[in-house]
C-alpha cells in the first residue's frame, strides 16, 4: 500500500485529503508545519509528500529541497500545492527545488488522484532503473574482476613458462657458442645475434607480462606500481612525468590498487595519444579521510561537451564507480587536462 504524507496546516483541507485518500485506499500520515514533515518521513519514509507551499515555520519550496538533496530519501515525490494561481515563474521555482508537480487549490479530486497515482508509477519506473543499473554495475564490476584475474594468469604463464623457456634457450645458445670447437667467424657472428635476439626476447616478453598485469602491484604496492608506470610512459613516448607517491599505500585492497592503477593506466595512453604535452605528473594521497589520484599534462586539452562519452572517459568513470570513487576531469581547450578520482574512507 503506498503511503502518501500530507502536509498543510488547515484542517479543512487536511480532512479534505483524508476522505479523497482513504477512500482511495492509501496509507496516510499528516503533518502540520515543516517539523512534523521532516519527523514524519524520517520515521514512516512516505512514497509521496504532497506539500503545501506555504507553512508556519517553513516554507514549501524549503522543505521540498531539503527532501530532494537527501539520499535518505531516494525516490520520494513531491507535489507541491498553493493556494495561490501559480504563474509560470512559480512553476520553474518549484521544479528547480526538485518538485515532481504542482497543484494550485482548490482542485478536483480527480486531478489529485491523477497526480499521485503518475507520482507512484513514476517511482515505480524509477526504481526498476536503479535496480537494472545496479544490475549492470555489479556485471561490469565482475567482467572487471574475471578480467584482471584473466591478466594475472597471463602474466604469469607468460613470464614463468615463456620466459623460463626463452631463457633456457639464450643458455643453450651461449653454452654452445663457447664449447663448440673450430667455429668459424661466421658461425660465432650468427651465435652471438641469436644470443642478442634472446635477450631481446626475454626482456619483451618481460615488459608484456608486466603490461599485462604488474606483479608488483599486488606484492609491493600502488606507489611501486605507479612509479613503475610512470618510468615506462617516459621510456615509451619521451614525455618527462613525475611521481608523487602517497606517504603510505598499506593496508589498500586489491580492488582499489588495481582500479587507481587502470585510471592512471589510461590516463597517460590518452597523453601519449591525444594531449601533445611535454610533461605529465601523477600523484596519490592516502589519508585517514580519502584516497585520491591525479593525474595532471600541459598538453593541449579537449572540449568535454564532445569528448565526454568517448570509451576511454567511460572506462574510467566505471573503474572509479566500481570502487565507489569520484572520477573528475578538467580541462578545456589550450589548457591542459586534469584527470582525478577520488574514494571517501569509511
Amino acid at each position: 500500500m503506498a503511503r502518501i504524507l500530507v502536509v498543510d496546516d488547515d484542517p479543512i483541507v487536511i480532512k479534505l485529503y483524508e476522505v479523497i485518500l482513504k477512500r482511495e485506499g492509501f496509507d496516510i500520515g499528516i503533518a502540520r508545519n515543516g517539523a512534523e514533515m521532516m519527523q514524519n518521513a524520517a520515521e514512516q519514509k512516505p512514497d509521496v509528500i504532497v506539500l503545501d507551499v506555504i507553512l508556519p515555520d517553513e516554507t514549501g519550496l524549503d522543505l521540498c529541497a531539503a527532501i530532494k538533496n537527501d539520499p535518505d530519501y531516494l525516490g520520494v515525490k513531491v507535489i507541491l500545492v498553493s493556494g495561490m494561481e501559480i504563474s509560470p515563474a512559480q512553476v520553474a521555482e518549484g521544479i528547480e527545488t526538485g518538485a515532481d508537480d504542482y497543484l494550485t487549490k482548490p482542485f478536483d479530486s480527480k486531478v489529485l488522484l491523477a497526480r499521485i497515482k503518475n507520482c507512484l508509477k513514476l517511482k515505480q519506473v524509477e526504481e526498476e532503473l536503479r535496480e537494472k543499473y545496479k544490475e549492470l554495475k555489479d556485471l561490469a564490476n565482475h567482467i572487471q574482476t574475471v578480467r584482471e584475474e584473466e591478466r594475472k594468469f597471463m602474466a604469469r604463464e607468460v613470464q614463468e613458462e615463456v620466459g623460463q623457456l626463452a631463457a633456457a634457450l639464450k643458455m643453450d645458445i651461449d653454452w654452445l657458442a663457447h664449447n663448440l670447437p673450430n667455429i668459424t667467424e661466421i658461425e660465432r657472428k650468427r651465435f652471438t645475434h641469436a644470443s642478442a635476439t634472446g635477450k631481446t626476447m626475454i626482456q619483451m616478453i618481460r615488459r608484456i607480462a608486466s603490461a599485462l598485469r604488474p606483479s608488483m602491484l599486488d606484492e609491493l604496492g600502488l606507489n611501486a606500481s605507479l612509479d613503475w608506470l610512470c618510468k615506462e610512459f617516459i621510456a615509451n613516448h619521451g614525455i618527462a612525468c613525475k611521481f608523487h607517491p602517497a606517504e603510505n599505500d598499506e593496508g589498500l585492497s586489491s580492488e582499489l590498487k588495481t582500479a587507481f592503477f587502470r585510471i592512471c593506466q589510461e590516463a597517460l595512453r590518452n597523453i601519449a595519444q591525444h594531449a601533445n604535452a611535454s610533461v605529465a605528473t601523477v600523484k596519490a594521497v592516502v589519508n585517514d579521510h580519502e584516497i585520491s589520484l591525479l593525474v595532471t599534462d600541459n598538453g593541449q586539452g579537449f572540449d568535454m561537451n564532445q569528448q565526454k562519452n568517448t570509451m576511454d572517459l567511460i572506462g574510467m568513470r566505471e573503474r572509479a564507480l566500481a570502487i565507489n570513487g569520484r572520477l573528475n576531469i578538467k580541462t578545456a581547450p589550450g589548457e591542459g587536462t586534469v584527470v582525478s578520482v577520488v574514494v571517501m574512507m569509511d
